[in-house]
């Protein structure tokens, strides 16, 4: 809301819980950030979101990676669980994912009431889910929700650590307003920039990228699988970018949760064949012919002074599990669906072909749905688990 801070004792402040909370953190993570990177524009990438009114950062509480957790004002502290990831949706309006638990800020219920809480949940698109940033002076921004235009507001205007962040129309004071300080990238969130790949090395690298907020498993053909913590990378060179090779497979599965062959979300390749006139070219796609466990990503990176890989990023970043059909849910022993298996590959008209294709037009729902294939001459790819757009 836009008033200034006044008495904690009020009724609703209470009720919000806007005052008096405290949070668990170490003397090493209340340390100052720089401000280094202070943007007067926004572009895709993460960033840290201050608070002018009290130079203080939007913080997810104790680092949580559970739905509902509750978004706060603290120190800036350095962690994961105070950068975000900005990217576009549609019409001006961005996302904004955090890096740590890959959840969306959020607007509790769709509510369109005034002091609405902000939090986190899984991001499912909705407007509740989208906001605007609006340049307000220099390097100063509102950040605005689609679904009412109303603006985030740190509570009362409170500098307590642990302040909640509510919805209220927008009225200009300094606790409504923000500074946007880019800590890294643009483009990924850090999926893309090669990282342990090798750029111009005449080798064709793979590099598997968990963005979940599990530890994950990755195997596939013709490499040596692992496991990655929540954040890590790993690389595996294949050949050379000249090596024909036909129909590989790579997947990932949650650590503990594989739901075994054929019941994985694949990235699928062809490397270096022949298309029409085109030499060496790749291709690839997501697909989901078999079943979904895991949302995926693949991202190209273009041989030296090429530019063919532009715009064949595939993505599917939603996790399709929660709604699967009941003819589709694969569970575990303790009854936890782990995989939607599509039990009719060659079908269109499957309720669980359907499913897929809606929920994602860039990955194959069916074995026929060839109009989602990429190509491109490629030298490296990236593999990412639960990426964020």
């Amino acid at each position: 809301m836009s008033r200034m801070k006044m008495f904690c004792g009020l009724g609703l402040l209470g009720a919000l819980g806007g005052c008096g909370v405290t949070d668990s953190k170490t003397p090493e993570e209340s340390g100052q950030l720089q401000s280094e990177a202070i943007v007067s524009s926004v572009t895709e990438g993460d960033y840290v979101i201050r608070s002018v009114m009290t130079n203080k950062c939007i913080d997810i509480a104790s680092s949580s990676t559970a739905d509902g957790a509750k978004v706060q004002q603290w120190d800036c502290n350095g962690t994961n669980a105070q950068k975000f990831h900005i990217s576009p949706t549609s019409g001006g309006y961005w996302k904004i994912i955090n890096v740590n638990s890959n959840k969306s800020l959020d607007i509790v219920g769709n509510s369109t009431a005034q002091n609405a809480k902000v939090n986190q949940w899984s991001y499912l698109g909705g407007n509740n889910q989208q906001f605007k940033f609006v340049s307000r002076a220099t390097n100063q921004f509102s950040i605005q929700v689609r679904h009412t235009d109303m603006a985030i507001d740190l509570y009362w205007g409170s500098a307590d650590n642990g302040t909640e962040y509510v919805q209220y129309p927008y009225t200009g004071t300094s606790n409504q307003l923000f500074t946007l300080d880019k800590v890294s990238g643009d483009g990924g969130g850090g999926d893309t920039g090669r990282g342990c790949a090798v750029a111009n090395d005449g080798k064709t690298t793979l590099r598997f990228i968990n963005k979940c907020s599990t530890e994950v498993n990755f195997a596939g053909n013709n490499i040596t699988g692992g496991l990655l913590g929540v954040g890590q990378e790993a690389c595996r060179t294949i050949g050379s970018t000249t090596e024909m090779m036909l129909t590989k497979r790579y997947w990932g599965f949650r650590k503990g949760e594989d739901p075994g062959f054929e019941h994985h979300s694949l990235a699928e390749f062809g490397f270096n064949e022949v298309f029409y006139s085109y030499n060496s070219w790749d291709w690839f796609n997501l697909s989901h012919v078999d079943a979904h466990n895991l949302p995926l990503k693949i991202i190209p990176y273009d041989l030296a002074g090429g530019t063919t890989c532009s715009g064949q990023t595939r993505s599917c970043p939603m996790d399709l599990l929660a709604n699967c059909p009941a003819e589709g849910q694969w569970r575990n022993a303790a009854g936890k669906v782990i995989s939607c298996v599509s039990r009719d590959r060659d079908n269109p008209n499957s309720v669980v072909a359907r499913y897929f294709d809606a929920a994602c037009s860039q990955s194959y729902s069916w074995s026929g749905d060839d109009s989602v294939m990429a190509a491109c001459n490629a030298e490296d790819f990236d593999i990412v688990f639960c990426p964020q757009n």
